[in-house]
């Protein structure tokens, strides 16, 4: 039994080391001690409490994915119903530090906490693809006007080919190869602007859920 006690006691502080590496070496330790106490916890106030005190650790570290894992190992039935709420905030704030804001929204509904977010006007994908068959509004309208500019001229370069080749006589080469490259730049450009759109409006929700959650993990963040 003491032989399996010191061998696990090994493969956690080995563990801890390599998950710690490069941080402060007394912090190394006490995580180590904490995951040891969290092993021979007789009861689940025990555990809890070396899993709070190794959550602090890491949070001291900066180690907010390892901390979030250390709260999400608590015995949430062996707490109070106002430590199971600061739990799920303390989480809430690793999630936003680590910019997951849906798992941030999550924890702090799990925790009872009314956040009233509502999701932000999104921009029309119908709206930029019928725009885009006008290259440059399509651009604007997801905020790139310049890289429209760039995809408008490279369209009037297409056409001043085709109609360069066509009025030399060279009717083969001006309407295949005008035809491939607006297909890259005409095309392109609608897939383009489908690409932007997206990113934008994920840019937009990302946004929206950052502010609505500083408003209610403020006073966390400015305690850490």
């Amino acid at each position: 039994m003491r032989r399996t006690t010191l061998l696990f006691s090994i493969s956690i502080f080995l563990s801890a080391a390599f998950s710690l590496r490069g941080q402060d070496a007394d912090s190394l330790y006490m995580a180590s001690l904490c995951e040891k106490a969290v092993f021979e916890a007789e009861t689940p106030r025990q555990a809890n409490q070396a899993l709070l005190e190794k959550a602090r650790i890491l949070h001291s570290q900066q180690l907010y994915r390892q901390e979030m894992e250390a709260l999400g190992r608590l015995r949430m039935f062996a707490l109070r119903p106002e430590q199971r709420s600061e739990v799920l905030q303390r989480q809430a704030c690793c999630a936003y530090l680590l910019e997951d804001y849906d798992a941030a929204l999550s924890f702090l509904e799990e925790a009872g906490v009314d956040t009233g977010y509502v999701q932000p006007k999104l921009k029309s994908e119908w709206a930029a693809m019928f725009l885009t068959f006008l290259v440059p509004a399509g651009y604007v309208y997801v905020d790139e006007p310049w890289e429209g500019l760039l995809s408008t001229s490279l369209n009037a370069l297409s056409v001043l080919w085709i109609v360069s080749q066509i009025s030399s006589g060279c009717y083969v080469s001006g309407i295949l190869g005008g035809a491939i490259a607006l297909n890259g730049t005409y095309l392109g450009a609608q897939k383009r602007v489908a690409q932007l759109l997206q990113q934008r409006n994920s840019e937009i929700l990302k946004e929206s859920k950052k502010n609505c959650l500083v408003h209610f993990l403020g006073p966390h963040l400015r305690e850490e």
